[in-house]
């Protein structure tokens, strides 16, 4: 295992661009005849997408709802069909989000319509004003109705509103942010496994993605927040983001894990005909026809690529480490607690030598330039929440800050402290199999481990603290929710 000192010393020509260049990194070059997908936040607000994304939802609405192209057509798709809570989530999204791509650009005639995505890092993770002034981008406006009994979901009822005004944004509340910061996406992004990749994507800024989106202080949720979100046009923004943080992750060489599912008599093409799909037919999105913005453009980084000294027998080292990487469980607690808003509720676990493990090194894969690296920093720490149950009582408009070892925890405690080490929301239903029955949530709680690491005061105790608000701070939700059993575990 690589040490500490040199840990410290080497990794530093592997991370030093990948943390210049952000979030930017190049897939398989230069495409040809694809369409782009461009970050959103970039656009002015008179871009021509706007208006033209638009014109393709009027499209929509005019068809007759029995036209599974039509607007509501295809919000029925995913109250019917989609994955939640399981390994398909990225997998049935992604030919989800293409097929409705592709039958937008049928109905304005242009083959080159590209969906966006919502970075929800950037500008505050506001929500662009087109999708307030442009009536057509407007949930508001169309005034869809929101009942449903959706074969997947179960009972439906949402209203075409959004929770989140004008001007406002995902980080908006310093309660309710830390989901959607830098930190926490390249925190996802470092996940060397699928199963805590897809579970920390999915459970933090996806699912609290609709529930800040969707629920107001008080009421039915609006449709982004329900499982006919799709009625709101920036669903499909949110979700473009979702399969763009997958794509960068699949960049970077990480591999998915096998799922041979069948997707079969649930999506439509561009002219309605049923269309099947299997998990792995969709997981090089190129051959769905779209790549994004920044996983092309190889020649803006390659200044930048001469003037880094990568180290061929480093990478071998990293190489050797990797093979041997393993998970190692830390310690275990097993009890069962209910968590209700507003009120702290903690697991504690007992470790086992956590400052020296918390000192080791961990590989993970990066690219620069579409060059496939590997790159060191030091190991990670997560908190594995198992069986965590539906929320009882009340909507589940509930965003869950995950502290350690807090002496001092309110509901109003920002995610800026350095006791925060992440959250998670609830979006689904109940009905789906694997909600009603409980599933794993990841937290990654390096970041306060080490905090507490460097002031002298980490112990082998780590106590887990649950502390759940309401989407809407005025609101008076007064669900509660269930988890049994608490692992922690060193990921090399």
């Amino acid at each position: 295992m690589v040490s500490r000192r040199n840990f410290l010393k080497t990794s530093a020509a592997c991370l030093a661009i990948p943390a210049v260049l952000g979030m930017s990194n190049t897939l398989w070059g230069q495409p040809t005849n694809l369409r782009v997908r461009k970050n959103l936040m970039t656009l002015a607000d008179n871009d021509p997408f706007f208006e033209k994304y638009g014109e393709a939802v009027k499209a929509m609405h005019a068809l007759p709802d029995t036209d599974l192209r039509s607007w509501w057509g295809q919000a029925t798709i995913h109250a019917d069909y989609c994955q939640h809570a399981t390994l398909n989530f990225v997998s049935w999204h992604r030919p989800y989000i293409a097929m409705f791509e592709e039958i937008c650009g049928e109905l304005i005639g242009d083959s080159n319509f590209a969906l966006h995505y919502w970075d929800w890092n950037q500008k505050n993770g506001i929500i662009p004003n087109p999708f307030y002034d442009n009536p057509l981008l407007n949930v508001t406006h169309w005034n869809d109705p929101g009942e449903y009994n959706g074969i997947n979901w179960g009972r439906i009822d949402s209203l075409p509103i959004r929770a989140l005004q004008k001007g406002t944004g995902l980080q908006s509340d310093p309660v309710r942010s830390g989901s959607f910061t830098e930190r926490n996406l390249q925190t996802i992004l470092r996940q060397s496994s699928f199963v805590n990749f897809n579970n920390m994507l999915e459970r933090q800024p996806h699912n609290n993605g609709h529930v800040i989106a969707g629920f107001p202080a008080r009421g039915l949720p609006g449709h982004i927040g329900d499982g006919l979100s799709p009625l709101d046009p920036i669903f499909w923004m949110h979700h473009c983001m979702v399969d763009y943080m997958w794509a960068k992750w699949q960049s970077a060489d990480n591999t998915t894990q096998d799922n041979d599912e069948t997707y079969s008599d649930m999506f439509v093409d561009k002219n309605g005909n049923p269309i099947t799909f299997t998990s792995q037919q969709v997981r090089d999105f190129t051959k769905l026809g779209y790549t994004y913005d920044d996983l092309i453009g190889r020649e803006r980084f390659e200044a930048m690529l001469k003037n880094a000294e990568i180290s061929s027998a480093f990478q071998a080292t990293l190489a050797e480490q990797l093979k041997s990487a393993k998970s190692v469980s830390l310690g275990m607690k097993k009890a069962s607690i209910t968590a209700s808003v507003g009120e702290e509720t903690s697991l504690s676990a007992k470790t086992t030598n956590l400052l020296r493990n918390l000192q080791s090194s961990r590989v993970f894969r990066t690219t620069l330039a579409g060059k496939k690296l590997l790159a060191t920093e030091g190991t990670r720490v997560i908190a594995v929440l198992k069986n965590v149950g539906w929320p009882q009582g009340g909507n589940n408009g509930l965003v869950v800050n995950v502290f350690v070892n807090c002496p001092y925890l309110t509901p109003e405690t920002p995610a800026t402290d350095p006791h925060y080490a992440g959250s998670f929301g609830f979006f689904g239903s109940a009905k789906m199999t694997s909600m009603e029955h409980g599933s794993s949530v990841v937290i990654d709680i390096t970041a306060p481990l080490t905090v507490q690491a460097g002031a002298g005061r980490l112990i082998d105790d780590i106590k887990v603290q649950l502390m759940p608000v309401n989407a809407a701070a005025e609101s008076k939700n007064t669900a509660s929710f269930t988890v049994t059993d608490l692992e922690i575990i060193r990921l090399d």
